[in-house]
């Protein structure tokens, strides 16, 4: 993301959003955790904020601070089409392409809300109006760490927030 383009994303969520958040199709620690990290900074930024992971993922990742809230679209479609449908904003997180959501992918096909991309895998698609891509990171948690940074709140991060991180960061390297 240019400056830009920081200042457009800061500017669209200096007022309360309905916003989603996935990630990619079989999440690991990174999705999940950079998922829920950027879940608990928007909350505590007043946003309305849904976690929608394509499918379930391993009880070992289910430590993290948040997981309770998170809905899995291959037991809940039609509730998670309705959030998708009303949604503001969706950010994809740690994934580079609408396909590698499974069968999550139809339905962010058909709706048209501000899409934000933040990842680190080659070859980001064009479907997003923001994406932060860089294949030199380590993860799509240091990412959110540094998205959260450039949106000046690196005072916001707080024990949940920071769990989430690591998650990504520990597993992902």
């Amino acid at each position: 993301m240019n400056n830009k383009e920081i200042l457009e994303v800061k500017e669209l969520l200096s007022s309360p959003k309905k916003i989603i958040i996935t990630a990619h199709k079989n999440p690991d620690g990174d999705a999940i955790g950079s998922s829920l990290a950027l879940y608990h900074y928007l909350i505590k930024n007043g946003h309305q904020v849904q976690v929608i992971m394509p499918n379930d993922y391993p009880d070992f990742l289910k430590w993290v601070p948040g997981n309770e809230t998170v809905l899995k679209y291959e037991s809940d479609q039609e509730v998670c089409d309705q959030h998708i449908r009303d949604a503001d904003i969706i950010f994809t997180l740690d994934y580079n392409h609408l396909s590698r959501t499974g069968n999550m992918e139809t339905i962010l096909t058909e709706v048209d809300p501000i899409f934000i991309m933040i990842d680190h895998h080659q070859q980001p698609d064009s479907y997003p109006k923001y994406t932060y891509s860089d294949v030199s990171m380590c993860s799509t948690c240091q990412m959110i760490f540094h998205f959260i940074e450039y949106l000046g709140d690196l005072d916001q991060i707080d024990k949940d927030i920071a769990s989430c991180i690591y998650l990504g960061i520990m597993t992902d390297t």
